[in-house]
């Protein structure tokens, strides 16, 4: 009986040492500039947690950036300063199912019905072109998709300075039946 609470210990002891760091990556930097000395850098940011907005780099001016190594994620990433460019990202969000009403007949199943309407008309699972404005070299930013509450909900991804948590940039994108068209 000791050994069998002994090993449910340790079991649940493994279990959440790796609930605890199993998830996290280790930041690669990774450079589109080559030798060039102006650069500038944008980290991504992306919330692993379901129900928040997800965003990745998937090219630079048509040149796609390789998969990082296990375990890792690319972090900063250096872009030619003083010079605009267009970055394809894909974006991704779904809505957390809500609580559903059971035992209601015909009046349960509609709104449960109405619920899931809802849910699809804000989900988000698209490629966008971001135009990125000029940077100033030497600076880092953070590129973020947020999502704004309503029905649909705007899309937005806003670009902004680290140094001074001011927004340099902000385009908002609309997503219609599985494509996307930006503004």
């Amino acid at each position: 009986m000791k050994l069998r609470i002994f090993k449910l210990c340790i079991v649940f002891v493994l279990f959440s040492a790796l609930v605890i760091t199993g998830c996290t990556t280790k930041p690669e930097p990774y450079s589109f500039t080559g030798d060039n000395v102006s650069s500038a850098y944008i980290i991504i940011q992306s919330n692993l947690h379901h129900g928040s907005p997800r965003l990745r780099l998937i090219s630079y001016e048509g040149i796609n950036i390789p998969r990082p190594k296990s375990g890792t994620h690319w972090e900063p990433i250096a872009f030619p300063a003083n010079n605009a460019f267009r970055i394809t990202l894909y974006a991704n969000y779904e809505e957390q199912a809500r609580v559903r009403v059971g035992g209601f007949g015909i009046l349960g199943d509609v709104v449960n019905i109405a619920g899931a309407v809802n849910e699809i008309g804000r989900n988000v699972d698209t490629q966008v072109t971001f135009n990125c404005p000029r940077l100033e070299a030497g600076k880092t930013y953070t590129l973020a998709f947020l999502k704004d509450s309503g029905i649909p909900g705007k899309n937005r991804l806003v670009l902004t300075d680290m140094e001074t948590s001011r927004v340099v940039y902000e385009q908002e994108f609309t997503v219609t039946l599985g494509g996307y068209s930006t503004r």
